[in-house]
């Protein structure tokens, strides 16, 4: 977590209206600083980003959004998720700030603070908010952990492609590139 801002129980209004928390999420409460991760975690932001923006430039019909505010319900509560880069298709409102709902496609970067089960309990969110696919990018096996509701698990490393066709038909990426 960043050292600069303290994890802190404020109101949803407070949570959304203060700068300090712009690079937090919100949950049961409390402003959670997201880690920030090393050189190779911003890269891998942009490598993924740039994937799907360019599918986008060739098929109309979505975006792609890097650290997108997502209004979530767990349980009737309210809590906002940040996803390193969010894949959204069909976006009904799309001059509210934030996005009310998950992403179709979440792309999570672990940071060396963060553990599995933090980023486990992050999917487990989305797809409670009809997320169709997410992605644990673990950086320093070069490897993705990619999750589809109701399946197994898996890992894509060097030398493997992740069809992503489930979210974006036609769409496939070898995951070296996210690493080079």
């Amino acid at each position: 977590m960043s050292a600069s801002t303290p994890v802190k129980h404020v109101t949803e209004e407070e949570y959304l209206h203060n700068p300090e928390f712009e690079h937090c999420e919100y949950v049961d409460g409390l402003a959670v600083p997201l880690n920030v991760g090393h050189k190779s975690h911003a890269r891998i932001t942009g490598k993924c980003y740039r994937k799907f923006d360019e599918y986008f430039d060739q098929h109309p019909g979505g975006y792609a959004a890097a650290e997108l505010h997502c209004r979530l319900k767990i349980h009737g509560v309210t809590r906002y998720r940040l996803p390193d880069v969010a894949v959204v298709l069909g976006d009904e409102l799309p001059d509210e700030p934030y996005l009310h709902r998950s992403p179709d496609l979440a792309v999570e970067i672990r940071s060396p603070e963060d553990s599995i089960t933090f980023l486990m309990r992050k999917a487990d969110d989305y797809f409670a908010n009809s997320a169709k696919m997410v992605w644990i990018v673990l950086p320093e096996e070069q490897s993705v952990l990619v999750l589809i509701p109701n399946a197994n698990p898996q890992t894509f490393a060097s030398g493997d492609s992740i069809d992503v066709s489930a979210v974006l038909p036609g769409l496939t990426i070898a995951v070296d590139e996210l690493f080079r």
